[in-house]
């Protein structure tokens, strides 16, 4: 009988995951950027997609929005769901808590209000470094054309 994976566990295997695993990237995905980007996960999303950047008309796989104030969101995302595949997700990437700083919001739970707003509903969070996090806005299904 296998002994259960206790909480630490747990939390040691999902600290231990790619970063662009935990943001579903996959290779040959079309990646989009949005807002004032962390470099180094652009590096990191790049390399595991393996291609450029989502080109101007292309729509993308994954979105990667880094919002500079919360009063911007809700426009910004009815924007990107126009870029992002039926089945795609657009990561809005915040300051944690007590780790807000310049052109880095913390958005709390407030941006899934947000994000209900725009049309979208968050379905996975995900901690990209010790100071900011992701949510995840999808279509819902119901809304999806195919």
């Amino acid at each position: 009988m296998p002994l259960k994976e206790t909480e630490a566990q747990r939390a040691a295997r999902y600290a231990a995951k790619d970063l662009t695993d935990k943001l579903g990237i996959k290779p040959g995905d079309a990646v989009l950027i949005a807002g004032a980007a962390d470099r180094g996960l652009i590096a990191k999303a790049r390399a595991k997609a393996g291609r450029p950047a989502a080109r101007a008309r292309e729509r993308a796989d994954v979105v990667l929005y880094w919002p500079k104030a919360a009063n911007e969101i809700t426009a910004q995302l009815r924007a990107l769901r126009t870029r992002v595949i039926e089945s795609g997700g657009i990561w809005v990437i915040s300051a944690k808590r007590d780790r807000e700083r310049k052109d880095r919001p913390y958005l709390g739970n407030d941006v899934i209000a947000l994000g209900l707003a725009a049309g979208l509903v968050d379905n996975k969070i995900c901690s990209i470094s010790d100071d900011d996090t992701a949510m995840r806005f999808v279509v819902r299904r119901s809304d999806r054309r195919g």
